[in-house]
């Protein structure tokens, strides 16, 4: 009797330990093989792959692009090759809902590890003002970089007991780097997966285009985080360029019900941003959306030429969204009167 106990003990004990093993091999979030992705259904914890990326490459990038998996589709096509006589290399740190106090965290933690930030780009929208980093720390998909410089076991420890779901363990078992190849040189060499692709939807599955609000303003110093940000960057000399995303109808009137005008006043107080956050030609139909969160490349680039173009390739892109509004930059000093101009195209939409 003795003996078949301590047999089952001893297969117990054996089966405890292969678990930490098995999820290491099996690495559902890549954060054992950070160095080297692997591509399956599940979503990598990109917050803490690309900064530990960046961290172990200070001089590989000096210009980055920040914000949710939104700026995803904010291609490297149309960005600036050049500032001050500097050469930029562009890397794109979305992830999904990254919110402005994770950038913040992020830009310090480069500055620190030796990287010469030249410039960045920033986007935010209604995933700033709802989502809290304390939601963040409970998702393995989203657990911070910072819980890892802070204690490393407590970061490692709920990826070490997570048993993995039987289609990633097949995923691995038969992946194939070779079939991955253009997909991973294109998230090491910018950030991003999607590539130059600026196709539009076409026969859109409506069931898809919802609205992606899901929540009440509840991140009350987001605005501050982009104040802090902003500060920063004139500190250390960075050029800062802060932009709203465009948001897909559903989502932005359910995110205007929910104080997204009274989230942009505050951050207009302290400081500047372009506003692409209206309801135009691109917003109002499915063509520049994958589904009701994320916009295609193809309006990712018309940021890009809209940012970085001059008046009159401004003014073009204005005619084509329909909108005066489309691009404005927002200040203190026009913050009411842009929100007046918003509320209007509400009034003229309900008509």
């Amino acid at each position: 009797m003795r003996k078949k106990f301590l047999i089952k003990v001893f297969f117990l004990a054996l089966a405890i330990s292969s678990i930490p093993l098995s999820a290491i091999y099996f690495d559902t979030f890549n954060v054992f093989h950070w160095k080297n992705i692997r591509f399956t259904k599940a979503d990598p914890n990109k917050n803490y792959i690309k900064t530990q990326y960046i961290v172990h490459n200070p001089k590989k990038f000096n210009a980055f692009v920040f914000g949710s998996s939104r700026v995803g589709a904010i291609p490297k096509d149309a960005l600036p090759k050049t500032l001050g006589g500097d050469q930029l290399r562009w890397y794109n740190m979305t992830n999904p809902h990254a919110i402005p106090s994770e950038h913040y965290y992020a830009i310090q933690t480069f500055e620190k590890n030796g990287v010469d930030i030249k410039m960045i780009l920033l986007a935010f929208d209604d995933i700033s003002m709802f989502s809290a980093i304390e939601h963040h720390y409970n998702l393995l998909l989203t657990i911070p970089y910072k819980v890892y410089e802070e204690n490393k076991f407590n970061f490692y420890k709920p990826y070490l007991i997570k048993f993995t779901a039987p289609s990633i363990m097949k995923e691995v078992l038969l992946y194939d780097p070779e079939k991955y190849k253009d997909k991973t040189e294109s998230f090491y060499s910018y950030g991003d997966t999607w590539g130059s692709d600026f196709s539009l939807t076409e026969n859109p599955k409506m069931e898809q285009f919802k609205s992606f609000h899901t929540s009440t303003y509840t991140q009350k110093n987001a605005h501050m985080d982009i104040e802090k940000i902003s500060k920063l960057c004139q500190e250390k000399g960075i050029k800062l360029v802060l932009f709203t995303n465009p948001l897909y109808k559903a989502t932005y009137l359910d995110s205007v019900r929910d104080g997204y005008f009274d989230f942009l006043r505050l951050v207009a107080n302290s400081c500047e941003f372009y506003n692409f956050s209206t309801l135009n030609n691109y917003t109002l139909g499915e063509r520049y959306f994958l589904e009701g969160s994320h916009y295609c490349p193809a309006l990712g680039l018309i940021i890009e030429k809209y940012l970085f173009g001059s008046e009159e390739d401004r003014q073009q892109i204005r005619d084509e969204a329909g909108d005066e509004l489309f691009g404005v930059k927002v200040s203190s000093e026009n913050v009411d009167f842009v929100i007046g101009e918003l509320k209007k195209q509400l009034e003229k939409l309900a008509e």
